[in-house]
């Protein structure tokens, strides 16, 4: 006799979802107990009512178009719109928070990136100076004096120094003349010809002899000699005293002004020395012998007292004043 068969079994046997094995067990089943034969038939004729109970039903109105424009709205591309939640994540003080935070950086950051350009700009201005001194020292080597003017000039400028290098084939480049920290230098009019061109400009078309030797750099005027009379700074002596500088704020000998160079804002200046380094000073005093670098020991853009007393002016104004 087979064994008894479950509502499970009797279900998938109606189904025909029974493995071979299994169908031939459930027939032996089957041929034992005719009821369940009936069972079987019953629940077939159920199922098919349930597949197919013979009416056809219409589909809902207008459902292609309705499905037509549902694709079509799915298939659009997402907006920027689309992806902004209903609500606001965060409120108006977080914002605020936020945004004063990110002031806070900024306005941390600006005094850096300042400081960074000053000194970048001042790195700069000592490679000028030490490009100046390398021509200096070229001069050196063939004179016995640093760059000075011809006796029977001695109101030149001290600006005609570079002119001076330039005549002796030591210096071609005027963008070193200028300090970076001073702003930027078009060179407009600034020419590094001949001192004889340039004294020639001067006397002959005064406008345009204005807009040369605007140097940013000061340069050593000399001291008085045994003689008396101002002379150039000797070559064996230059390695010992300041050559260029920084200019100072006074641009003429009727407004001689005080403190430091206005090409580094007034925190100091540049100083190149004969021997080809470069210092920097808080203040215009070089050391004792020399108090202010800008002036000679009788408070005068003028030619120093003694050798040590050195003075570096502008270069539109005079080697002596006249």
């Amino acid at each position: 006799m087979g064994e008894a068969m479950n509502d499970d079994e009797i279900l998938d046997y109606a189904l025909g979802r029974h493995e071979i094995l299994d169908r031939r067990r459930i027939d032996l089943a089957l041929e034992a107990e005719p009821r369940l034969v009936d069972r079987v038939e019953r629940l077939r004729e159920s199922l098919q009512r349930l597949l197919d109970d013979g009416d056809v039903a219409d589909p809902p109105p207008e459902l292609a178009r309705r499905t037509v424009a549902f694709v079509a709205r799915h298939r659009r591309r997402p907006s920027l719109t689309d992806q902004m939640p209903l609500r606001v994540p965060f409120r108006w003080a977080d914002f605020a928070v936020a945004a004063s935070i990110f002031l806070a950086g900024v306005l941390t950051l600006i005094p850096a990136i300042q400081r960074s350009r000053e000194r970048m700009n001042q790195a700069g201005c000592v490679f000028n100076l030490q490009q100046l001194g390398n021509s200096l020292a070229q001069y050196a080597s063939l004179h016995p004096f640093l760059p000075y003017p011809p006796w029977h000039r001695p109101d030149a400028h001290p600006g005609t120094f570079a002119v001076i290098l330039h005549d002796a084939g030591v210096l071609d480049n005027a963008a070193l003349l200028d300090c970076p920290c001073n702003g930027p230098c078009t060179h407009a009019g600034r020419e590094l010809i001949s001192f004889d061109q340039v004294d020639h400009i001067r006397r002959t078309d005064p406008t345009r002899y204005q807009g040369m030797l605007g140097w940013d750099y000061a340069y050593n005027v000399g001291y008085r000699h045994a003689s008396g009379v101002p002379g150039p700074v000797e070559v064996v002596l230059a390695s010992r005293v300041p050559v260029l500088a920084d200019k100072p704020d006074h641009d003429d000998f009727r407004a001689i002004k005080a403190g430091n160079s206005p090409n580094h804002g007034g925190r100091g200046q540049n100083v190149l020395f004969g021997d080809g380094s470069v210092h920097w000073f808080l203040t215009r005093r070089i050391g004792p012998q020399d108090p202010d670098v800008f002036l000679n020991n009788e408070n005068q853009p003028l030619p120093g007292l003694t050798p040590l007393d050195s003075v570096l002016v502008p270069s539109k104004m005079s080697y002596q004043q006249r």
